[in-house]
């Protein structure tokens, strides 16, 4: 039996309060100030596995997952729509998104709540003319990519009537409409990704030919998508209803800088190379917005100088926080003015509060520069085992202490 609209929403219950709260910790380290106390994003994504995989990725999104929060027995007493009948169907997208909002508003934190249209990373590229193709169960990929030269043949006053983007906007539209009675949830941007990766969804390995071989079309290209991530960014945001210099992401709550680039394919150019052919439109996608925050996925430290010195560059979220050392990152950040979304992995054998107190001592007094996301060490992206919410929050609280 699958569950009505109407179902779910009754299941929702939300402390306008804590939200509140939560919203204004999250104000203070956009702004570059210390809250009261550093912000802390608990919430539980339940999921049925799948053969061979973990984690409720694999039916729906989770951006980004949290961990540490209440869970959502009723998920279990019905069954779940996959992700290629969420694709084609808005009802069915929202239903499966708000499992996730349910548990994080169960679970008293600074988690802001907000879900957004799923349909991949290829969004940005379908414009293009790329396909999209899928499985049941798996995230949307990106297929039958147009020849280099008709790439560049793209009517920019068109875009929001191309590829992905009606079934972007029908989604926000119906669930803006259908979530009225819950002014705290809401709608964020779709996955744009960012200049370097559309880049590489639309050329493949053959866009770092183009960088050395043909240089102006390289740089056409990349003006190209720049231009088209701003109008896009534009247009969806006026959908949305939010300030060009802010919004939610997530958990997050954005201030002073309302947009979210992706650069993992920047981790396979030389920092010379990043510095001459990257750098400049990622920063030109942050400018219109009042800047914003970059996630990058792998290890990224041979760029994260230029991340540091970039003002733009508000935040950092690194998509696998276990390559990096944050004892003598945290304070690298607090030095340039950026915040780190996301923080330090708890060890498989270290306690909930071990770990709490080794990543505020990692903060050395500085409470401005991380919105913590407690997360434990592997890839699988499993929940783990945490004590009830009420639990971890008053021991981050306690902790948090020394930093007054």
């Amino acid at each position: 039996m699958y569950p009505q609209l109407n179902q779910m929403l009754d299941l929702l219950s939300i402390d306008a309060g804590c939200i509140e709260a939560g919203r204004r910790r999250q104000e203070a380290v956009w702004r570059g100030k210390k809250p009261d106390r550093v912000p802390i994003l608990l919430g539980r994504s339940e999921s049925r596995q799948v053969t061979d995989r973990v984690g409720p990725q694999y039916l729906r999104l989770c951006e980004h997952q949290l961990r540490g929060g209440r869970k959502v027995p009723e998920y279990y007493q019905f069954d779940h729509y996959s992700l290629r009948q969420q694709f084609h169907d808005p009802v069915k997208m929202l239903i499966e998104s708000l499992w996730d909002v349910i548990g994080w508003a169960r679970t008293p934190s600074d988690a802001q709540l907000s879900l957004r249209p799923n349909f991949g990373v290829g969004i940005l590229a379908s414009v293009f003319g790329c396909g999209t193709d899928m499985g049941e169960n798996d995230m949307p990929w990106v297929t039958d990519r147009p020849s280099k030269q008709k790439i560049l043949d793209i009517d920019l006053d068109r875009i929001d009537q191309m590829g992905l983007i009606p079934k972007v906007i029908e989604f926000i539209q119906y669930s803006r409409e259908a979530l009225k009675p819950f002014p705290q949830i809401h709608i964020f941007m779709p996955d744009l990704q960012g200049p370097m990766n559309a880049a590489f969804l639309l050329r493949e390995q053959n866009i770092f030919f183009d960088m050395l071989d043909d240089e102006a079309y390289y740089r056409q290209l990349m003006e190209t998508i720049t231009e088209v991530f701003i109008r896009l960014t534009k247009r969806l945001k006026h959908e949305l209803d939010e300030p060009l210099d802010g919004g939610y992401h997530g958990a997050m709550y954005m201030i002073g800088g309302g947009v979210r680039v992706v650069d993992d394919v920047s981790i396979m150019l030389s920092p010379d190379h990043y510095q001459r052919f990257s750098l400049p439109y990622l920063r030109r996608c942050l400018e219109p917005f009042g800047g914003g925050w970059v996630h990058s996925c792998g290890d990224i430290s041979h760029q994260l100088d230029f991340y540091l010195g970039t003002p733009q560059i508000k935040g950092i979220n690194f998509g696998e926080p276990e390559y990096y050392d944050f004892q003598n990152l945290l304070p690298r950040f607090a030095d340039n003015g950026k915040f780190c979304y996301g923080g330090p992995v708890r060890d498989t054998d270290e306690s909930v509060p071990a770990y709490l107190e080794r990543t505020v001592g990692y903060l050395q007094g500085f409470g401005q520069c991380l919105i913590f996301q407690p997360r434990i060490q592997g890839k699988d992206m499993s929940e783990g085992l945490w004590p009830e919410p009420q639990e971890t929050l008053a021991l981050w609280e306690s902790c948090c202490q020394q930093l007054c």
